[in-house]
C-alpha cells in the first residue's frame, strides 16, 4: 500500500483563506499539496454545457447549480484523476476552510490506513456534524461507520483510487452538487463510510464564509428552496431505503 497524501482545494482568489491552508498543511500527518480549484466564475458556457444537465437521475435535484457549486464538482473530479494518474492507493481531499485538531485527527488517520481494506471512501465530518450508523471498527475514540444518512458537505474525506476510477465514469455529465451527488450510491456504486469524530472542524466563519454561494436572492426564491429542500432530502432516504447496496 503506498503512503497516502493529502490535498487541500483552494479559489487562488480566495487569499483570506491562504493562512488556513498553511495551518492545515503544518498540522497534517502526511505529506500534502495544495491543489488550485476550478475557478467557476471562470467557466466559458461551452464547459458549463458540455459537464452539467439537469435531470440526470433520480431523485430529481429541484434547483439548478450556480457557477460555484460547478467548479467545485470540476475540482472533485480533477483530484480523482490525479489519484489515479499518480498511482495513490488512496488519499485525503480538504476544502481550504478545512481545520484539524493534531492528535485527534491522528486517531482518525491510523483507524483510516488499519481498516483500508473496508473502505474505499470515507467522510471525515466536522465535528458540529454528528453521524449515526453500525460501527464497522473502532480505534482509540474513533470509530469507522456506514451512515444510515451520509452526511452533506465534503469538507474532509479519505478517497481510494477505486472509488476514484469509479466515480469519474459516472461523472462526466452531473446535476447536482458534488456531496448530493455522493450521497447517491444507488447511481455511483460506491458507498460512503465516515469516521466519527473525526477530529476535523469547519473554520470557515473566521475566513469570510461559503465561497460558493450565489448572490442573494429573492425572498420568493429562497422560501421556494426552503420548502423544496426537505422535500429532496426525503426522497433520497427513500431512495437509500430500497436501494441495493454498492459493489464496493
Amino acid at each position: 500500500m503506498s503512503d497516502p497524501k493529502a490535498f487541500i482545494i483552494h479559489l487562488e482568489r480566495s487569499a483570506r483563506r491562504r493562512p488556513q491552508v498553511e495551518r492545515l498543511r503544518a498540522a497534517l500527518p502526511c505529506a500534502s499539496e495544495v491543489f488550485a480549484a476550478t475557478d467557476g466564475a471562470l467557466l466559458a458556457q461551452d464547459e458549463v454545457d458540455r459537464v452539467y444537465r439537469r435531470g440526470l437521475n433520480k431523485p430529481l435535484y429541484p434547483f439548478a447549480l450556480n457557477r460555484g457549486e460547478i467548479g467545485v464538482f470540476l475540482s472533485h473530479r480533477a483530484l480523482w484523476r490525479k489519484i489515479v494518474a499518480e498511482g495513490l492507493d488512496y488519499a485525503l481531499i480538504f476544502e481550504d476552510d478545512a481545520a484539524i485538531q493534531p492528535e485527534e485527527f491522528a486517531k482518525t488517520f491510523t483507524l483510516a490506513r488499519e481498516t483500508r481494506p473496508l473502505w474505499t471512501y470515507a467522510l471525515a465530518p466536522s465535528e458540529k456534524t454528528p453521524v449515526g450508523g453500525k460501527i464497522l471498527a473502532q480505534g482509540e475514540g474513533v470509530a469507522l461507520l456506514r451512515p444510515d444518512n451520509p452526511p452533506l458537505r465534503a469538507i474532509a474525506q479519505f478517497v481510494s483510487a477505486q472509488a476514484a476510477r469509479r466515480l469519474l465514469e459516472v461523472t462526466e455529465k452531473f446535476d447536482r452538487p458534488v456531496d448530493t451527488f455522493l450521497q447517491m450510491s444507488w447511481v455511483t456504486g460506491v458507498e460512503l463510510f465516515a469516521f466519527q469524530p473525526s477530529g476535523v472542524r469547519d473554520a470557515s466563519a473566521g475566513i469570510g464564509g461559503s465561497t460558493i454561494q450565489a448572490r442573494k436572492k429573492p425572498l420568493s426564491h429562497r422560501l421556494a428552496r426552503e420548502t423544496l429542500r426537505p422535500i429532496y432530502r426525503a426522497q433520497v432516504r427513500l431512495w437509500r431505503a430500497f436501494a441495493k447496496r454498492p459493489e464496493f
